[in-house]
């Protein structure tokens, strides 16, 4: 079962059943944008009122309250630019970007490795 905030994030007295409704549903990303990926198209991924697809860095993620840093930082796709971190947020670090981002939402994760074409392919 989902814990209800017992505070309102907005300052307003009470919460509305649509952030009652949305618990457990969505995840804040904390990141940085990677400024030299920009892939053409929207990746399979359709379209979002938030702008493009891009690629973050992200380093770690709010749900209901609650942050959590990844052991590792992940390259995610996310949807434009982000949003800038609240003065008083503590858990943001300095330049980093936020996505507002459902959890039933179709993301990409890339993973980087180096090395030669060979080493890659496990050609010998």
């Amino acid at each position: 079962m989902a814990r209800v905030p017992l505070q309102d994030p907005t300052g307003a007295a009470g919460i509305t059943m649509t952030d009652v409704l949305s618990l457990n549903r969505s995840v804040c990303l904390y990141g940085v944008c990677i400024t030299d990926l920009s892939p053409r198209g929207d990746l399979g991924l359709g379209l979002d009122p938030e702008g493009p697809v891009g690629f973050a860095l992200v380093r770690g993620y709010r749900r209901n309250g609650q942050f959590r840093r990844l052991d590792e930082a992940l390259v995610l796709s996310v949807f434009g630019e982000g949003r800038a971190s609240e003065p008083d947020d503590v858990d943001a670090l300095a330049g980093e970007r936020l996505w507002e981002v459902a959890l039933a939402d179709r993301l990409l994760r890339l993973e980087m490795q180096q090395g030669s074409l060979a080493a890659l392919l496990n050609v010998e």
